[in-house]
């Protein structure tokens, strides 16, 4: 169940409070069992002791932070809490192993705890990447990395309850020692095929290269040297290393990856208030006065002309405004066809008012692929209003859709009065417009919006919208 529709804003703040109080506890258990079993009684143990208090201690202080902001938790920041959660489990059951190794009376139950401790780690990939794919756009990539590192985590975790069984990754000696075997590489070899995924995907997305570099940083080290300390006894003297590498390296990299997190969150709050800016933009420069009011004057002037007709056209007329109110709520795509069905309610309206100076022809291949809501009726309105009407004769407004391997394409064109393409980009009215739907389809879509125009011959607007 998607996070963003199983706890409301108020209700996660909640969640997180619980979980801060929860984290706090069972931090204090872990350093009271620490006390106890004295994990000063080897050099090793508490070195691995250390770091995973410490990383306890942190992910608690981390967790307050969040749970204290005001402001409602975006799905990013929800995803991130999970990771964190997910984060915290693993070194609380390190933490727990490294408490009671080599104490022979606490064999099956180290041996439980290694394999929770496992399974944490390995999710820790799965939650990871559910963070990092809320900033990236949906693509073939993205979605076979989802379906990889899922396939990974499932085979992962069915092994692991055989291991409980047969040992067939680690063992637990009698004298509650761990013992790794031969096909305990498989784990390491798990972890860096799903850090390698993380790494294609995000480096081969649509974030910025200061976000693709924090990633590297901030994660892919992170959880390298953790998958590291985890499967330790197959690298022997390299834990030692790893300890000061993570009290040193580690701990200020989680403070670097807590800060690109809330500067994450700030860009899509900005982001989701400019497309709503952008929305209400659209659906207002759709409006414009001039067509409503000569609409209403062709609807009045056919009441007495022509009834049937009058009443065709205020159906008409009262379709389109609506649609124009629904499309400007649209935050997703919409098929190219439903645009299509709503340009043909704007023309046939237009025809009525230009009925010997206006045609309109429609070459249409494909319609089923994704636009931005009102993109293309946009592009046909300036067609009509700057090519066709302001040509004594009148015109033809062609609308052309067709596909290649790589595109989806959508030609309007017009052989009217044209213009300087130049001096449309000056006037700040039609540069607002042309931008506004330039930006809608870059950022929905991946699309591309160019304008050639020759005055006294005529204009085409091609947009290009890639299939993947």
């Amino acid at each position: 169940m998607d996070i963003q529709t199983s706890l409301s804003g108020r209700k996660f703040g909640t969640f997180q409070k619980i979980c801060f109080g929860i984290m706090s506890f069972l931090t204090l258990f872990c350093i009271l069992m620490s006390v106890i079993h004295n994990v000063f009684r080897d050099s090793y143990i508490l070195l691995i002791n250390s770091i995973c208090i410490i990383s306890l201690v942190f992910m608690t202080v981390l967790t307050g932070i969040l749970a204290s902001k005001k402001e409602e938790t975006t799905l990013p920041g929800r995803y991130f809490m999970l990771f964190l959660l997910n984060l915290y489990a693993g070194a609380f059951f390190l933490t727990l192993v490294s408490c009671l190794y080599q104490i022979p009376k606490y064999a099956q139950i180290i041996r439980i705890l290694y394999t929770l401790c496992y399974f944490f780690v390995m999710l820790v990939f799965w939650t990871l990447w559910l963070y990092q794919k809320q900033f990236i756009r949906e693509s073939v990539v993205t979605h076979a990395v989802t379906v990889l590192i899922a396939s990974v985590v499932i085979i992962y975790t069915f092994i692991l309850v055989i291991n409980l069984f047969k040992p067939v990754i680690f063992s637990i000696t009698d004298q509650s020692g761990y013992s790794y075997m031969i096909k305990d590489y498989f784990s390491v070899a798990a972890s860096c095929f799903c850090l390698l995924l993380l790494c294609v995907a995000t480096f081969t997305s649509n974030l910025s290269r200061n976000r693709k570099f924090s990633f590297f940083c901030c994660v892919f080290f992170p959880c390298l040297f953790s998958t590291i300390a985890i499967n330790h006894e197959l690298f022997k003297w390299g834990i030692y290393i790893l300890g000061l590498v993570s009290f040193t390296v580690i701990l200020p990299l989680y403070l670097i990856f807590f800060n690109a997190h809330d500067e994450l969150e700030n860009d899509i709050l900005r982001h989701e208030k400019e497309q709503t800016q952008l929305r209400v933009s659209a659906m207002m420069s759709q409006m414009q006065p001039h067509f409503l009011y000569n609409s209403l004057a062709v609807i009045e002037a056919l009441c007495e002309e022509d009834p049937k007709l009058a009443a065709e056209a205020t159906n008409a007329f009262s379709k389109y405004l609506r649609e124009n109110m629904n499309f400007a709520d649209k935050s997703k795509p919409i098929s190219f066809s439903e645009e299509l069905n709503h340009i043909k309610t704007y023309v046939w309206l237009e025809e009525l008012r230009f009925p010997n100076k206006l045609r309109v022809e429609y070459d249409i291949e494909c319609d089923a692929f994704p636009v931005p809501a009102l993109s293309v009726q946009p592009m046909v309105e300036n067609a009509i209003k700057h090519g066709i009407c302001k040509t004594k004769s009148g015109g033809t407004v062609r609308i052309r859709s067709s596909e290649t391997d790589a595109f989806y394409c959508i030609s309007v064109s017009d052989d009217g009065a044209g213009f300087d393409v130049q001096k449309t980009i000056d006037d700040t009215k039609l540069h607002l417009g042309i931008n506004n739907t330039q930006s809608r389809l870059h950022d929905m879509v991946g699309g591309s919006l160019d304008i050639e125009s020759v005055p006294g011959k005529g204009t085409e607007v091609t947009i290009k919208i890639p299939k993947n």
